[in-house]
């Protein structure tokens, strides 16, 4: 039973669907029209200069291995392009810019280790928690 669902979307200008068959032709899976279709350039079916922007980690603590995948698995995914393919890659990644969430969660461990640094005895603390 097929669960395709009939989308509108045109090929770029001046390529043929069975066109991807050429040997050595990059196709990609677009989820739009559930197929593989041929890989075309912004700058034409002949152009090997591609732009490519993606959205990089939202870092709100320490580093982690999914920040590192995020890295990896696009560097690999731009090398095989440039290498195997032959396009030429302007590629740009953005880290996040800093948020509320994070803001408060600076402003908190600071606060916190001023505290720290000011109360040394445990009875001052559990007085002070009191009345906060």
């Amino acid at each position: 039973m097929s669960t395709k669902v009939a989308r509108d979307w045109q090929p770029p200008v001046g390529v043929q669907n069975d066109s991807a068959a050429q040997k050595g032709q990059l196709t990609l899976y677009n989820s739009l029209v559930d197929e593989k279709v041929p890989f075309i350039p912004a700058a034409g079916l002949h152009s090997k200069e591609i732009s490519w922007y993606t959205c990089g980690p939202t870092v709100y603590d320490v580093a982690h291995m999914g920040h590192a995948r995020n890295y990896v698995t696009f560097d690999i995914v731009r090398r095989v392009l440039e290498d195997y393919f032959g396009y030429q890659c302007l590629f740009v990644m953005n880290v996040t810019d800093v948020d509320d969430k994070i803001i408060l969660r600076a402003r908190r461990n600071y606060l916190l280790s001023q505290y720290k640094a000011e109360t040394k005895d445990a009875a001052a603390v559990r007085a002070s928690s009191g009345t906060a």
